[in-house]
């Protein structure tokens, strides 16, 4: 006797049969997809640092940040308007998200532009990695417990700041100003860290994109008008062409494009992961700066860049750990 089989149940077991590799090669592509984009993301904060600087010895740095986070505010609120993704803000999240974007955008933005000014932009890129460090104890003051290997880990970010900024392996060299903008770098770090802290849950509920967006235009635009009481509109005129393509492609690509990418890396990659790829700013920065822009790279700012990336990981390990482990 012939025997049938139920059609239903046929195309059930051909479609689980057949779709489950190709589930497996979709998730393949989805994190290949974002490790190409966190790659050209870290690559792009990174060369912020070079950029900027040279934009900087004609404009003030509270208009050139206030200005160019307008543009990058801009930018991502026309990308949620191209994709239709809700743009609004609840009435009460409107206030939260104001403090959100004076800390994340005008705290960060005006100790990172007058860092900037004081120190060279290597500099600025191995400190920034700090952020970590000012992360775990932030989770440490919010009851998250942290192993001996977090402590250590952040002991030796900051040992490795202080011989960056030393920039010597034989002699004690720290100066005022090295130490003006090293300190204005380390309250910049933390500044995004206590940001970044903070913008979760309002991330989770609203959309990350929409977070990072409304805070961005809203924190330039709190920022413009300060600076505008200490700086005249009329440095845009004093820019030179070259420096007015650096001040744009610092506003679009290093903060714009640069958070979309942060946004999509997430989605695809996890924290984690993505994190690993934020080591890879300070390479950028540092070999930028060194190649085009001529600032010299001493064998005691690549030790202390090492040192710092190593107190970073760790760091981020003991994060991991305490984050599997209930408090």
């Amino acid at each position: 006797m012939a025997t049938t089989r139920n059609p239903s149940t046929q195309a059930r077991v051909t479609t689980r049969d057949s779709g489950h590799p190709r589930s497996i090669d979709e998730g393949r592509k989805r994190k290949f997809t974002g490790d190409v984009i966190m790659l050209v993301t870290a690559l792009l904060m990174g060369s912020s640092y070079p950029f900027a600087k040279d934009v900087l010895t004609t404009m003030s740095p509270l208009l050139y940040s206030g200005s160019r986070y307008i543009i990058a505010g801009l930018f991502l609120l026309a990308v949620m308007a191209v994709r239709r993704q809700p743009m609004g803000l609840p009435q009460r999240d409107w206030l939260p998200i104001l403090l959100l974007s004076v800390l994340g955008v005008g705290m960060f933005q005006a100790c990172w532009g007058l860092a900037m000014v004081r120190s060279a932009p290597s500099l600025g890129s191995i400190v920034m990695t700090t952020t970590t460090a000012f992360s775990a104890i932030l989770a440490r003051l919010a009851g998250r417990r942290l192993s001996a290997l977090g402590w250590a880990g952040i002991a030796i970010a900051f040992a490795g700041v202080v011989l960056v900024v030393n920039n010597s392996l034989t002699s004690v060299t720290l100066a005022a100003t090295n130490l003006d903008g090293a300190l204005l770098w380390m309250a910049a770090a933390f500044a995004w860290a206590l940001y970044v802290d903070r913008c979760a849950p309002y991330s989770l509920r609203l959309g990350t994109l929409r977070v990072m967006a409304w805070t961005t235009f809203l924190g330039a635009a709190v920022l413009m008008p300060i600076s505008l009481l200490f700086d005249s509109l009329g440095e845009f005129g004093e820019l030179s062409a070259r420096q007015w393509s650096y001040w744009l492609y610092t506003g679009i690509f290093p903060v714009g494009v640069a958070f979309l990418g942060l946004t999509a890396g997430l989605e695809r990659l996890g924290v984690s992961r993505v994190m690993v790829y934020m080591y890879l700013i300070p390479v950028a920065g540092v070999g930028l700066s060194a190649a085009f822009f001529n600032d010299p790279l001493t064998p005691a700012r690549v030790l202390g860049g090492l040192i710092v990336l190593l107190g970073v990981v760790l760091t981020r390990l003991a994060l991991d750990r305490a984050a599997r482990v209930p408090v």
